[in-house]
């Protein structure tokens, strides 16, 4: 019989590439994984592996077997999860990954959940929106907090699934002196004026790739603007803290801006919103550990300047005064 554990070494070993990747990704040593590795092979009766002296590879066999693991894995996972929401145990390791400036609003609730079940062990991680599916269906993540900007369908069937978060608009976020944040205290930046902002300010994104900068520049390629940048940072609260010392402007989430006390968070129009989702594998559904970190998560996410995602109508947004 094909032993659990040397499946996952051989997943790990697909996903990473090389033994000495998925050996760190494990947790082990190189050596623990290539024994792991040829004790399945006799296991199998087949050779799995290609080694040379510098590199090691998938056989046609491997891919095959790589293929029913991921199966054979994901049913184990919802047997388990079934006899623990059977026994209503919370307990056990739960991983969370988190986008930039998230993890620190979850971070109490968790702690407390901890505190109230001593067995359960959270560890949380940084992965952008745009890794963290596939994190999730490697297993290196149990939880998966991400965020769309615009209106995204959720996940409803297949392997993953998506809870609702909340919603919140995007603003344009300017310095609280700046000319245009002062006269548009109570009404929305138009296109025109977006436009001729891009042309004259210094503009400020993260890096290509990420779900921010996707959607801001498809925003300013409808407006047909094209922004000068000097600054490309990960972490949205480090843009915000750029807007507030006058180095240039950018598309924020209003909760962002409102961090900082000398940034306006102006609304567009059209306008613009990000909705965060929360994202768990439907084998670990019912799972009593990770409901219990789902619920914290939620709880923790809440804050003033959001909106559930099942309001009929989105509330003004008003000016930050911090």
């Amino acid at each position: 019989m094909l032993d659990l554990r040397r499946l996952e070494v051989l997943s790990a070993f697909s996903r990473r590439g090389s033994i000495a990747a998925a050996a760190q990704e494990l947790g082990v040593s190189p050596s623990a994984v290539s024994q792991q590795l040829s004790a399945l092979e006799r296991e199998a009766q087949v050779s799995l592996i290609e080694r040379t002296a510098h590199s090691a590879s998938l056989t046609d066999a491997g891919e095959e077997l790589v293929e029913h693991a991921t199966t054979i894995l994901a049913a184990v996972e919802a047997a388990e999860s079934r006899m623990r929401e059977r026994s209503g145990t919370i307990a056990g390791r739960v991983r969370v990954s988190f986008i930039p400036g998230l993890a620190a609003a979850a971070a109490p609730d968790l702690a407390e959940l901890q505190r109230q079940h001593p067995e359960l062990n959270v560890v949380a991680l940084q992965i952008e929106s745009t890794a963290a599916s596939a994190a999730l269906l490697d297993r290196t993540t149990d939880i998966a907090v991400v965020d769309e900007w615009g209106e995204e369908a959720l996940v409803t069937s297949g392997p993953l699934r998506a809870q609702r978060g909340h919603r919140e608009a995007i603003v344009l976020a300017l310095p609280a002196d700046h000319p245009v944040a002062l006269s548009h205290l109570h009404k929305p930046v138009s296109a025109a004026t977006l436009r001729e902002l891009v042309r004259t300010e210094t503009w400020l994104s993260s890096p290509p790739g990420q779900v921010s900068r996707m959607a801001g520049d498809a925003r300013l390629a409808d407006l047909g603007a094209i922004p000068f940048r000097r600054w490309e940072f990960d972490g949205l609260y480090v843009l915000a803290r750029l807007v507030a010392v006058g180095s240039g402007i950018t598309l924020l989430p209003s909760s962002v801006a409102a961090y900082e006390r000398n940034v306006a968070g102006i609304p567009l129009r059209p306008r613009m919103y990000r909705s965060v989702r929360v994202l768990t594998r439907t084998s670990s559904q019912g799972d009593p550990r990770i409901d219990a970190c789902l619920k914290a998560i939620r709880q923790g996410l809440r804050h003033p300047w959001t909106e559930p995602l099942t309001a009929s109508s989105p509330r003004p947004l008003s000016q930050h005064t911090r």
